[in-house]
């Protein structure tokens, strides 16, 4: 027999569950057949924003996913009985036929106007139309600026049921994962730069975009981390302080996965990396972007940022338990694994796992990425060799040889001269086969553009007649130098 709170707890699980799914199939139904500005609509919008805040719990957002045919809420299965089996397989099948395997809503949706909700209900019944409804769904939600919602591709149990797509199928399917995953990209990297300015005037900045975005890269990532490596290879001069932040967020999220970290911790983790560096708006503009030497005085200025980064994410709109978890790793990702940075802290006070996890993405970024002061930056192969010169001193050893396994010898994005005359970028991270034999995106000189795409090829091919490899690498360059965008390629 169940104990009381158990027998609590199933009970509501099952009545958020219900109301929630409920409240949604009204929605969409009402939404088909009536404009905005009808009553209807605006009762079935207030029953749906009602059924999710009284579901919200601690943890900040709704999450009702599918699993192996059943419901699962805040990650708990939702228990089936007689009285709501219609309702649950019904929304179940309407949802599969869109691939579409749940949703995470943000728990506060009071500022939500009707026609933003509409608009989601409308569109998830008109993706049942499209080729790909899953993807076309999520890229229409980006069109339309909805953010407070994160659709959840389909689990491994449902995608090996469903039976194989086509050769064009699959190509197409894969082309719009990649769309959706830059359009993800750049959504999150407007939606720090917008909390930023908002902070600059002195503003209320939510970070509600921000999580939105945090959450759908999870998906992602857990689907395929070869894209993250490939956009964290974005790299823009006159927004630097920004898609440093974005990429420390990926590759600290690609790293947290890679030890096991769940997915509640892999959001924490990634909204961390995404306002670690938050202190530097407050750095003059002439320090940050000064040629040549920093005095004392300028780099003091510049240690100023960790601390500062704590106290602007004070300020965030957000819930106090999130800015608890946002509080210690910008602060911490300086002080160094033998504390030799800065804050100067007690050598006695443990780094946190996540602060040691910045301070490697943090300083791979950094010297990997051209800046306005230096044109020229490190490729990253050798970047990683002077990393681990460092291991045990300014890196967690455990963790930074986790990193370097899990970029390989030759990261994605770095420039291979061949001994064949060929040029490429590394594309895998290879790890199934010679970890220094990447497969590699061809680099062909171009008329209009500088290079364009040639063929995908594996460094693991040998000569039939010889037995020797067809192409073997003679240099690395870092993309900046030749004036390359990785991203563009291998995306």
């Amino acid at each position: 027999m169940k104990p009381p709170t158990a027998n609590r707890r199933v009970n509501k699980t099952l009545r958020s569950a219900g109301d929630i799914l409920q409240a949604l199939s009204k929605l969409i139904q009402i939404a088909k057949l009536y404009d905005d500005n009808n009553k209807l609509v605006a009762g079935a919008v207030a029953a749906f924003k009602q059924s999710i805040k009284k579901s919200s719990t601690a943890n900040g957002h709704i999450s009702l996913q599918i699993q192996n045919g059943r419901f699962y809420f805040q990650e708990e299965k939702v228990p089936l009985v007689r009285k709501d089996a219609q309702l649950f397989n019904r929304v179940l099948r309407y949802l599969e036929t869109r691939q579409i395997y749940g949703f995470h809503f943000d728990s506060d949706l009071e500022s939500i106007a009707i026609p933003e909700v509409t608009t989601f209900a409308r569109l998830l019944h008109q993706s049942a139309k499209q080729a790909t409804p899953f993807d076309w769904f999520t890229l229409e939600l980006d069109k339309q600026n909805i953010h407070w919602l994160v659709a959840v591709k389909e689990s491994d149990h449902s995608r090996q049921q469903e039976p194989p797509l086509n050769k064009i199928g699959t190509t197409n399917s894969a082309q719009h994962k990649k769309e959706v995953a830059k359009k993800t990209y750049h959504f999150a990297l407007g939606s720090v730069k917008e909390v930023a300015d908002k902070l600059l005037t002195n503003k209320e900045a939510s970070i509600r975009k921000s999580l939105r975005m945090v959450q759908r890269m999870v998906d992602i990532i857990t689907e395929d981390d070869t894209t993250f490596f490939a956009l964290s290879t974005i790299r823009m001069y006159d927004d630097y302080t920004y898609t440093h932040s974005l990429n420390v967020a990926l590759l600290a999220m690609a790293l947290g996965k890679r030890i096991g970290m769940q997915r509640q911790t892999l959001e924490k983790l990634g909204l961390c990396g995404l306002f670690h560096d938050l202190g530097k708006i407050e750095v003059p503009k002439q320090i940050l972007n000064k040629r040549g030497k920093l005095n004392d005085a300028e780099f003091e200025e510049i240690k100023k940022h960790s601390m500062n980064s704590a106290l602007l994410i004070l300020k965030l709109k957000t819930e106090k338990y999130r800015k608890v978890h946002l509080l210690v790793s910008p602060f911490e990702h300086h002080i160094r694994f033998d504390h030799s940075g800065y804050p100067n802290l007690d050598r006695k006070r443990p780094i946190s796992l996540f602060g040691r996890i910045l301070t490697i993405v943090d300083v791979y970024d950094a010297i990997t990425s051209p800046r306005i002061y230096r044109p020229t930056s490190m490729s990253p192969d050798k970047a990683l060799g002077i990393m681990l010169e460092d291991s045990g001193k300014h890196f967690d050893p455990v963790l930074l040889k986790m990193f370097v396994n899990m970029l390989g010898v030759y990261p994605v994005g770095t420039v291979l001269q061949l001994d064949s005359g060929e040029m490429g970028l590394a594309v895998h991270s290879p790890e199934e086969d010679d970890p220094a034999r990447p497969m590699v995106q061809l680099l062909l000189a171009g008329s209009e553009e500088k290079y364009t795409k040639g063929d995908l090829i594996n460094l693991t091919d040998r000569n039939p007649q010889s037995g020797g490899y067809k192409r073997n690498i003679i240099k690395t360059q870092h993309p900046a130098a030749l004036g390359i965008q990785p991203a563009k390629y291998i995306l």
